[in-house]
């Protein structure tokens, strides 16, 4: 869970979702850097004057400064950075193959469906449940996408 924002840069854009639903936008226009080299400070400029964030300030609420890219999480209550969420997505992505595995041909014998299947979806003989997944196909004799769970 993110708790502070790292340090931006000059001319990074942030924005915070405001308590009537709206978006606010704004930019970096200064920094101040601590002695200490991990502590800062930093002036936005908004549409309606200035605001100020820092390194000492947590945001996790909805209602914090963000940078653009970050989207708020609403099952786990904080922002996720875009690299965060994408290797979500993916992994979620790679777990949920779904197959589509051709439909037997009439008086087709299984393993030659199974011979042809495996010629024109090249792919799923990398799957270590192809086996299990072409038996369920060919118990159900559908032509319905098979899902790789």
């Amino acid at each position: 869970m993110i708790t502070a924002i790292p340090r931006p840069q000059l001319g990074d854009k942030m924005f915070r979702n405001t308590l009537i639903g709206l978006r606010e936008e704004a930019m970096v226009i200064c920094i101040t850097s601590h002695k200490t080299g991990v502590s800062w400070t930093a002036v936005l400029m908004t549409k309606n004057g200035v605001e100020f964030i820092g390194s000492d300030n947590e945001h996790r609420g909805q209602f914090d400064w963000a940078p653009v890219s970050w989207e708020y999480d609403e099952g786990r209550h904080s922002w996720v950075v875009p690299e965060e969420n994408q290797a979500v997505s993916e992994a979620k992505r790679v777990d949920e193959k779904i197959w589509d595995i051709p439909e037997p041909l009439p008086g087709e014998k299984y393993m030659s469906w199974r011979s042809r299947v495996f010629r024109e979806v090249p792919g799923l003989k990398k799957e270590a449940k192809a086996t299990d997944l072409l038996s369920t196909a060919w118990k159900n004799e559908t032509a319905q996408p098979v899902s790789a769970k």
